[in-house]
């Protein structure tokens, strides 16, 4: 009677296994699959096998890889597009009887080439190589004409450069991005010259009949001699975002000169003031010549755009 009571607990033993096997619908026993990673979750998703884990961390999330890190370096595009004026503009009145004053308006355009290098989830070193187009332009009169009607005169003077800014990015929020740095311009040719436009903004034109075509009123001016090197200091704040599946920058960034753009840093004037006349030691009335420092520089406001290819 023992021996047949035993076999039977054996037996219900085994039935019960059996009973509460777990089955994930298709035949196969859960624990079973699950230690191979093959467990369906009756929608044909693979679930993770159980050494693995299920959910992922914030930084999971949030990364293009899925796999916990974020990469390591993105290669892209910039664009950048900036207004500004001058600064540490001369203010002597001598200056500006012969230089003008300081009523300049810069828009600037720069488009090259961005790389960011991630050093942690925080900070992040972001160059650039950029080619700069530079534009600064004032009124500097007025008239009016029985041809062209109301018009005014600008005075244009166009630069060249290559550009590399040398970032550093803090990320102290996802997605929100503190930045600072210098920038490296190379200038590299300049123009300058005397444009006519309409009331309306319009570029004065006139029929060239040697070319054939039409082309816009102006004269060339002296030479804006510029400095080939000059330092620039970068602050800027900004967000990165997903744009069809590649991050995008979009922010504000300041850049000033830390040095005069000018060529020429002191450049003299004779005072023609009967009044500042001198005297030199053989008694002969003599001209006073008066030297202004002009280091003048440039400040701008620029909007970027960054979008990272890989």
């Amino acid at each position: 009677m023992k021996k047949m009571m035993v076999v039977s607990a054996i037996a219900m033993m085994c039935l019960s296994a059996n009973v509460f096997a777990e089955d994930d619908g298709y035949g196969n026993d859960i624990p079973a699959a699950r230690s191979e990673g093959t467990v369906d979750d009756g929608y044909g998703n693979k679930m993770p096998a159980s050494s693995q884990v299920e959910y992922k961390s914030f930084e999971e999330a949030r990364s293009s890889r899925g796999n916990g890190q974020l990469p390591k370096v993105n290669v892209g595009g910039h664009l950048a597009i900036g207004f500004g004026s001058y600064i540490s503009y001369p203010s002597s009145e001598v200056f500006k009887e012969y230089y003008g004053k300081n009523d300049w308006t810069i828009i600037y355009l720069d488009l090259g080439g961005v790389l960011k290098y991630r050093i942690n989830n925080l900070l992040s070193f972001v160059p650039e190589l950029d080619f700069g187009f530079y534009i600064s332009q004032r009124e500097i009169g007025s008239g009016s004409d029985w041809f062209w009607g109301d018009y005014k005169v600008n005075e244009t003077r166009v630069l060249f450069d290559l550009n590399v800014p040398l970032v550093f990015r803090v990320t102290p929020v996802p997605f929100i991005y503190l930045e600072g740095g210098a920038r490296l311009n190379f200038n590299l040719a300049t123009s300058h010259s005397r444009d006519y436009y309409d009331k309306d903004g319009n570029a004065l034109q006139y029929y060239n009949w040697g070319s054939g075509e039409f082309e816009n009123v102006s004269e060339d001016l002296e030479k804006w001699e510029v400095k080939f090197f000059v330092p620039s200091a970068i602050a800027g704040l900004g967000a990165t975002f997903k744009l069809n599946k590649h991050e995008m920058d979009v922010g504000l960034r300041f850049n000033w000169d830390l040095t005069g753009i000018e060529k020429k840093e002191k450049l003299g004037f004779v005072i023609d003031s009967d009044d500042d006349l001198l005297i030199d030691q053989n008694g002969n009335k003599v001209r006073r010549l008066k030297v202004i420092e002009n280091k003048t520089r440039s400040f701008t406001v620029q909007l970027i755009m960054n979008y990272y290819l890989f």
